[in-house]
C-alpha cells in the first residue's frame, strides 16, 4: 500500500532586520527614497555571517545594502558610473575563479585562497607578491597590485566606504565555500534516479552502468578541467512509493550539481517542477512524455510521443494532394494522453487541415468496430493511433472487414513489431515515427558504444535505455567542457542553451535554445511494407519548427 507523505519542503523565511537612521538630514532624505538598511543590516543567507552576506550582495549586485553610493571607473578618461553596471561577478564569475586562460587580460581568481597563496602570482608580464587585506583594498580602489604595478585598464577602480570594503573582503574569504552543490576543486558529483529494485531493476542497472562507464573513460583521461565525475544513484522500485519521492529525497540528502538521465515514469511534470524549485540542471530525463512548458533547467534528448505524432501529421499532409487530408487521432483515456491528441490537433491546425476527429476510449476497453464506425462516418483519411500494438492490429482488422483503408500512423515505440500483423491491404499505408535510428550513429559514436559493451560486459536487452543514458552523459560532458573551469549551475544551463548541432554519437544532432528544451526536435518517418514483412529502406526526417512546437 502506498504510504502517505508530505512532499513539501519546509522553507524557512526570515525577514531582513532593518534599523532606521534618524536625527540627520541625510537620513531624512534617504527615508524619502524608501526603507534604509544600515551597515549592521543582516541578510539571511545560510552559512554566512552578516558581513559575509552583505559582501556577497555587493559582489553580485555592485550595490551596498547600506544605500551608500558605490561607483566604478572603467577608463581613467571616463566619468565614474554606478558599480551596479560592472559588478565583480560579471568578470570573476559566481565562484570568483575568473577566466580559465593565463593571458594578461584574463579576469583573475579572486578567491582568498588564490590571492593569498604564497606561490608566484603572474599575470602576463606582471608579477607580484600575495595579497593581504590592505593591498587587496588598494587594488580594488586604486588599481595597483601589492608591488605597486598598475592593474589592467579593463579592471574597474571602485570607490566605496571602508565598511563596504570590509564586507566585500569578508565574502571573498569564503567565496570558495559558496560554490554550487556538488562541486569541489577535484570532483563534480552528479545524481540520477533509477529503478534499482523491482521488475524494472534490469533497466535501471543498464542505465547506471552505461553512465558510470562513460564517466570512467572521462576520469581515466584526467576528468573535465581536472575534476573527476562521480555518480550518486537514488533507487526506487522496492515499494509502491512514487519514484518522484526518491528524486526529492536524493536532492535533500546529497549535494549534487545536476541530475543525469533520471527515470521517473508518470512523474515527468513533477520532476521538471522539482528541477525548477531546486534550480538544478536535469540532463536527458528518460521519458517519452517530455513536458513542453517553460522550464529553464530541464534538457530533454528526443522528441516525445506528442512531437512524433506531430511529425506523422506533417508527413501525411505532405503526401496528400494539396495538403488536404482529414486526420483522426485515437488514444486511451489515460493520464497525459489528452495532451498527445491536442498536439495532433494543433499541428493539423497549423497545416490548415480540417478539425481533427478525436475518439478516445477507456483503458483496456478498446472496441475496434465502434472506433472504425466513428472514423469512417467522419470521412477520416489518416488515423494517428496512440494505443497499444494489439489494439492497432484490432483497428486494422475492423477496418479491413468493412473495406475501409485509411493511412495508419503511429509512433514506432507503440506499434512495435506487431505492425506486420496488420492486413496486407494496408501495405504501404502504414507510417511509423522514430526519434532515432541506427542510421544516426556516427562512426566514432558507434565504435565507442560497441567498445563499452565489450569492455564492461553489457548486453543489448536494454539498448534503447542504454543509448539514452549514453547520449545524456555525452551532452553533460560536452556542456561541462564548454562551461570551463569556472563552473556553476547557471553557467552550465547557459552553455547547454547555446548547444547547436552537437552530435553525441548515436542520435541526430542535438540543439537547444532559449525556448527549446528538446534536443532532437523531429522524427524519422518509415513506411511499412506489410506484404514483405519489412520496413522500406528509405526514410524521411521531419523537423518541427520552433514557432509551433511548444517546446
Amino acid at each position: 500500500m502506498m504510504r502517505r507523505r508530505d512532499l513539501r519542503d519546509g522553507a524557512v523565511a526570515a525577514p531582513m532586520i532593518r534599523r532606521a537612521a534618524a536625527a540627520t538630514l541625510l537620513a531624512a532624505f534617504a527615508l524619502l527614497a524608501g526603507p534604509v538598511a544600515t551597515p549592521d543590516a543582516v541578510i539571511v543567507d545560510e552559512g554566512l555571517s552578516a558581513p559575509e552576506a552583505r559582501g556577497k550582495h555587493l559582489y553580485i549586485e555592485g550595490e551596498s545594502l547600506s544605500r551608500r553610493i558605490i561607483t566604478a571607473q572603467v577608463q581613467r578618461t571616463e566619468a565614474p558610473a554606478p558599480a551596479a553596471i560592472v559588478p565583480c561577478i560579471s568578470c570573476h564569475g559566481a565562484d570568483g575563479r575568473g577566466s580559465d586562460d593565463d593571458s594578461a587580460l584574463a579576469s583573475s581568481n579572486v578567491s582568498w585562497n588564490a590571492m593569498t597563496s604564497p606561490d608566484k602570482h603572474q599575470h602576463g608580464q606582471r608579477v607580484h607578491a600575495p595579497y593581504d587585506e590592505e593591498t587587496l583594498a588598494r587594488a580594488i580602489t586604486a588599481g595597483v597590485d601589492p608591488e605597486g604595478n598598475s592593474l589592467e585598464a579593463i579592471m574597474p577602480r571602485y570607490n566605496m566606504s571602508d565598511e563596504d570594503m570590509a564586507d566585500l573582503i569578508a565574502y571573498l574569504k569564503v567565496i570558495d565555500s559558496q560554490a554550487d552543490p556538488g562541486i569541489s576543486a577535484t570532483t563534480i558529483r552528479l545524481g540520477t534516479v533509477l529503478p534499482m529494485q523491482g521488475q524494472h531493476a534490469g533497466l535501471g542497472r543498464a542505465m547506471r552502468d552505461t553512465i558510470e562507464a562513460c564517466f570512467g573513460n572521462v576520469n581515466a583521461a584526467g576528468g573535465v578541467h581536472g575534476r573527476k565525475l562521480e555518480l550518486v544513484v537514488g533507487s526506487w522500485g522496492a515499494s509502491d512509493d512514487p519514484p518522484i519521492w526518491q528524486a526529492r529525497d536524493l536532492l535533500a540528502a546529497e549535494p549534487l550539481f545536476a541530475l543525469l538521465s533520471p527515470y521517473v515514469p508518470n512523474y515527468d511534470a513533477e520532476l521538471a517542477a522539482l528541477a525548477t524549485e531546486k534550480q538544478i540542471p536535469v540532463i536527458g530525463p528518460y521519458t517519452v512524455l517530455p513536458p513542453v512548458n517553460d522550464n529553464r533547467y530541464s534538457f530533454y534528448l528526443h522528441a516525445g510521443l506528442a512531437q512524433q505524432a506531430e511529425t506523422l501529421v506533417e508527413a501525411i499532409a505532405a503526401e496528400s494532394d494539396a495538403g488536404k487530408v482529414k486526420v483522426g487521432v485515437v488514444y486511451p483515456r489515460v493520464q497525459s494522453f489528452d495532451s498527445l491528441a491536442e498536439a495532433v490537433s494543433r499541428r493539423a491546425s497549423v497545416l490548415g487541415l480540417d478539425p481533427v476527429v478525436s475518439p478516445d476510449y477507456p483503458l483496456n476497453q478498446f472496441d475496434g468496430k465502434a472506433i472504425v464506425a466513428t472514423l469512417r462516418d467522419a470521412q477520416v483519411d489518416a488515423v494517428v493511433f496512440l494505443g497499444s500494438a494489439a489494439e492497432l492490429v484490432e483497428l486494422g482488422d475492423a477496418a479491413e472487414s468493412v473495406g475501409w483503408r485509411p493511412y495508419l500512423l503511429a509512433p514506432g515505440l507503440l506499434a512495435e513489431r506487431r505492425v506486420f500483423e496488420l492486413p496486407q491491404s494496408f501495405s504501404g499505408r502504414v507510417l511509423l515515427a522514430y526519434a532515432s535510428l541506427p542510421t544516426d550513429y556516427s562512426p566514432a559514436g558507434g565504435a565507442e558504444f560497441e567498445q563499452l559493451h565489450e569492455d564492461y560486459g553489457f548486453d543489448y536487452q536494454y539498448s534503447i535505455a542504454q543509448i539514452a543514458a549514453y547520449t545524456a552523459a555525452k551532452v553533460l560532458i560536452e556542456g561541462l567542457e564548454r562551461a570551463g573551469r569556472g563552473l556553476n549551475r547557471e553557467r552550465l544551463v547557459d552553455t547547454l542553451e547555446n548547444l547547436n548541432g552537437f552530435h553525441a554519437g548515436l542520435v541526430p544532432p542535438i540543439s537547444y535554445g532559449p525556448s527549446r528544451r528538446i534536443g532532437t526536435l523531429g522524427a524519422h518517418i518509415i513506411r511499412v511494407d506489410i506484404a514483405a514483412s519489412r520496413f522500406d529502406e528509405s526514410t524521411q526526417w521531419i523537423a518541427l519548427g520552433r514557432a509551433t512546437d511548444g517546446s
